[in-house]
């Protein structure tokens, strides 16, 4: 008798994997503790089968299955330790006297943290077994890894790299979520390194696997944790312009361009006002000696607060540029508040050029320093080419009021284009060192999409600029 073939041993893995989770879900419905090691043999099971035979793993989705055996857990830690704060919470509210038990509290925040840990090195040796497998050597990891497949004689790519590549680039996510999570329930300087930790799984995933929005979606919710909402804008607007957009993507951005608009609502209506305002001190000849000694005695302390102040101001405006600036994206994207375009562009541009300064030296108003300013120039242009992207696209059966919409946000979303471009530009231009600006691979993004598109060139070229944003 032969022996099973791979596939005939993936379908009893199989088979058994789902009389063991009828098992489980029969001991739950009894109230009944389940055995410990019926999760561990099914962990197990899912993994002999992904390295099994990949044809039958794809077919019956077991690497998202094997993830929904972890995510299943984590939900069930993440409900314990809910329901002991809001019980703890409960009884303080209701002056009920109880002995404090923060004992428990870390005790289930140590047993999720340490089921994460585990977790995380299952999906790292899952990781190096499907290496191993398909012959993926170490460091193969790059930001064109697809591109860098290996060839056949016929030109053809090499089928189980390309399998290999997948499957990692989907534990790479997997881990990058266990490390989000460990982020949420951690405190000060480790919930800073785990989100930095997901951020590489993520930003790996997506290098290997450029076609797949699935990373940026992720990336995307990390942004959204610290309030970088340009930031999460991008990454959405990231996970929709690819060839396998995300799935739930354009939902969630559009709840984000929602909080957008009630963060927008908050501003200040008044941003006409210079980032530092110079105080102005009116003296008489009488106290002039007088009020100079105090300026003298005072100066140090007077330079301080100035530069405090310069900083605070900077940081506010950022601040409000980018909160304006995802206003004016979401008006164009949901297709809402149409009659605010032009006072919206209006603020987003006088942000801009304020962020920008003036005179022959740069100011890294965007960041900490020259990089950080220029990925985010880069990422404000992405942002606009792709909502001009996604205005261009024609649907099917659209009515003739939704064309002439259509037609009018277009012309909306070319004005905010080349209006805030030509600042950028304008900036660059006036500096005493161009070479060496933040702003021109900005400016580079935005002429190749030009050169790529001249469809758009020559409609940015018809746009009135001394007009107001077109709205309807």
């Amino acid at each position: 008798m032969s022996a099973p073939s791979s596939t005939e041993r993936a379908q009893r893995l199989y088979e058994k994997n789902i009389e063991l989770e009828k098992n489980r879900r029969r001991s739950a419905q009894a109230r009944v503790p389940s055995d410990p090691n019926v999760w561990q043999q099914m962990r197990e099971n899912y993994e002999a089968i992904i390295l099994e035979d990949h044809a039958f793993s794809e077919q019956h989705n077991i690497e998202y299955a094997l993830w929904q055996l972890h995510y299943k857990r984590i939900e069930e830690l993440r409900a314990h330790y809910s329901a002991a704060v809001s019980s703890a919470g409960s009884n303080t509210s209701q002056g009920v006297k109880v002995p404090p038990r923060p004992d428990r509290l870390t005790k289930i925040r140590l047993q999720f943290k340490t089921f994460l840990s585990e977790a995380t090195g299952f999906y790292h040796d899952l990781i190096l077994k499907i290496r191993a497998k398909y012959g993926l050597p170490f460091g193969y990891f790059s930001d064109d890894s697809e591109s860098q497949i290996v060839m056949d004689k016929d030109g053809k790519k090499s089928t189980d790299i390309k399998k290999g590549l997948v499957s990692c680039h989907r534990c790479l996510i997997y881990l990058g979520d266990l490390a989000r999570y460990k982020g949420l329930y951690g405190d000060g300087d480790s919930k800073s390194r785990e989100y930095a930790a997901a951020s590489s799984y993520y930003l790996q995933a997506a290098s290997i696997l450029t076609s797949s929005g699935n990373p940026h979606h992720q990336l995307a919710i990390l942004a959204s944790y610290t309030g970088d909402e340009l930031g999460a804008v991008y990454r959405y607007f990231r996970s929709l312009a690819v060839d396998n957009p995300f799935s739930t993507a354009r939902d969630n951005l559009i709840v984000a361009f929602e909080k957008n608009r009630h963060n927008y609502s908050q501003l200040p209506g008044d941003v006409k006002a210079p980032l530092v305002k110079e105080p102005a001190v009116r003296l008489s000849g009488k106290d002039r000696g007088k009020a100079e000694a105090k300026l003298a005695s005072k100066e140090i302390n007077m330079e301080s607060n100035a530069a405090r102040e310069k900083v605070s101001g900077v940081q506010d405006a950022f601040k409000s540029f980018c909160i304006r600036f995802v206003r004016l994206n979401g008006i164009l994207f949901t297709r809402t508040s149409l009659e605010t375009f032009a006072d919206v562009l209006s603020l987003v541009s006088h942000d801009l050029c304020e962020l920008l300064s003036s005179g022959p030296e740069e100011e890294l108003n965007f960041g900490t320093h020259a990089a950080e300013n220029a990925l985010l120039l880069v990422r404000m242009v992405s942002i606009l080419v792709f909502t001009v992207y996604n205005l261009k696209r024609e649907s099917d059966g659209q009515t003739y009021a939704e064309i002439v919409q259509r037609t009018a946000l277009l012309q909306n979303a070319f004005v905010a284009v080349f209006e805030l471009m030509r600042h950028v530009v304008e900036r660059c231009s006036q500096l005493r060192d161009v070479s060496s600006s933040y702003t021109l691979p900005a400016i580079l993004v935005f002429l190749e999409w030009l050169a790529c598109c001249p469809d758009v060139a020559v409609a940015g070229s018809d746009v009135d600029e001394k007009q107001p944003a077109f709205s309807i």
